[in-house]
């Protein structure tokens, strides 16, 4: 017996002159065949879009104590406060215990801001405590001038510069700055070549008279020190946070009165004593940023005003603020967002860009919840891989994610501040890529020719045989009687 190639062929034809003889053509036949050919192509369609899309999964993995040295979390913030100074401004850390230093402040940095929001200097922290005079007395005659609301801003215009000082009655440190105020004064008038352009005043918030002018100028802080300027914008001034000695004040307001009205933005921010700390700046409010690590237990990170030289009111007292940003974690690589879900992408920063107002003349607290969840990135393999979606040749990318709600209190006595109250869930959101693979996409294209093939082949037999059985006519291959 002689082998043949031929023989091994599938795909035999029927010879081209025999066509007419064993087949025949019909409307019905041409009608079907241009159905099953529009319906392949909106399969294949369909599969190809199928097969170019990419969706996620996710699933809940329970967290494993892995390392002690793991148990803290990096928390990285940068928030603006347009009416916190930075001078006061102060972050700690507690737990869900109470226990304060809960945090570790790795970088931690301010910047002064104007009334336009606008960046002005960086606030750096004075290397050791101010030394301010306690037992200072003036027995002379009352030097400054005291002013009220009726005659404040009418005074403002009629000198170059109006150094002010606004306190209360009764309070230690007002009582301690009073005598160096006046003999500040008396001590400036005797140094001819400073001129008489300029005015020493001091203004009493305790009176009646003078309460309201406290609260219109936004005076949170006692004793304040103002600096105003002639010719100088709505609330516009400087506010000395130096050392409250004769000394100290002399030296600083003579360089001021020295700079005169007509001064450029720069030069508002002074170190009259050129030790390395400012002495007085136009800074009304505050940004803060850094990174603080935190504990992997939930707590609680404060923001609010504090001084042991200062008493502060808290009817006036404002911690409005913008959250520039807010996220956990060290900062993603830079490829991560071009692989990060959506919904995670925006969980990731779900603060960034809010701003929350504080009531006026009621004292407001902003606390904000936040849930932070822990997530892990499987990163997509190669369309011709056959390993599962949820693993993955490349190590995945971990970070923090998280939800919030914020509330504002309002109550007379609570001392505003900022409150971010964290929580880290004990469970990981671990996401991968669903996309299909291009021997699925191929055995799916297959499937689809010869299963429209077969089903039409089908259905068009069954319509042949009712319509020859309505006509009474023989079955094809069949003779009639």
């Amino acid at each position: 017996m002689t082998f043949s190639f031929k023989s091994l062929d599938f795909f035999r034809r029927v010879k081209r002159e025999l066509v007419p003889e064993i087949t025949e053509v019909s409307w019905s036949g041409s009608v079907l065949s241009v159905l099953a050919a529009i319906g392949m192509l909106f399969l294949f369609y369909t599969e190809f879009v199928n097969f170019t899309t990419i969706e996620t999964e996710s699933r809940l993995l329970l967290d494993k104590y892995k390392d002690p040295k793991d148990d803290t979390l990096q928390l990285n913030f940068n928030m603006d406060f347009p009416h916190l100074k930075c001078d006061f401004a102060k972050i700690s850390a507690t737990n869900f215990m109470g226990t304060h230093m809960a945090g570790m402040a790795l970088r931690i940095n301010k910047v002064h801001l104007d009334m336009a929001g606008k960046a002005i200097a960086r606030h750096e922290e004075r290397k050791k405590p101010l030394q301010h005079s306690q037992n200072e007395v003036h027995e002379g005659p009352v030097a400054t001038k005291g002013l009220t609301e009726e005659k404040f801003h009418s005074t403002l215009q009629d000198h170059s510069v109006t150094l002010v000082s606004f306190c209360v009655s009764n309070y230690i440190w007002c009582d301690m700055l009073d005598p160096v105020w006046e003999k500040s004064a008396v001590q400036l008038s005797d140094e001819k070549a400073l001129g008489s352009d300029y005015l020493m005043a001091k203004v009493n918030c305790s009176d009646p008279s003078a309460a309201p002018l406290c609260r219109e100028e936004g005076v949170d802080t006692y004793p304040s020190i103002r600096v105003y300027r002639k010719g100088a914008q709505g609330k516009e001034h400087e506010a000395y946070h130096g050392e409250r000695s004769v000394a100290a004040i002399t030296a600083w307001a003579s360089h001021i009165i020295q700079q005169g009205h007509d001064v450029p933005a720069a030069s508002k921010v002074v170190d009259a004593d050129a030790d390395g700390s400012v002495d007085s700046h136009n800074g009304v409010g505050c940004r803060m940023s850094g990174t603080l690590k935190v504990q992997k237990a939930p707590g609680m990170i404060r923001i609010k005003a504090d001084s042991d030289g200062h008493a502060f009111d808290w009817t006036t007292m404002d911690v409005s603020h913008t959250v520039t940003h807010m996220s956990f974690g060290p900062p993603p690589p830079g490829h991560q967002d071009q692989v990060t879900p959506p919904h995670i992408k925006d969980a990731v920063g779900a603060m960034n860009g809010k701003q929350f107002s504080s009531a006026k003349d009621v004292p407001t607290t902003h606390e904000h919840m936040l849930k932070v969840v822990p997530h892990r990135i499987v990163l997509p393999h190669a369309r011709w891989s056959t390993q599962s979606q949820e693993q993955s040749v490349l190590p995945p990318m971990e970070g923090f994610s998280y939800v919030f709600h914020s509330n504002n209190l309002q109550k007379v006595g609570e001392v505003p501040e900022v409150r971010l109250n964290y929580d880290i869930l004990p469970y990981t959101m671990q996401f991968w890529y669903k996309q299909d693979t291009l021997y699925d996409f191929l055995t799916q294209i297959c499937a689809i020719v010869g299963g429209v093939f077969v089903v039409s082949g089908i259905v068009w037999r069954i319509l042949d045989k009712v319509a020859r059985f309505v006509a009474g006519g023989p079955e094809p291959g069949k003779m009639p009687y």
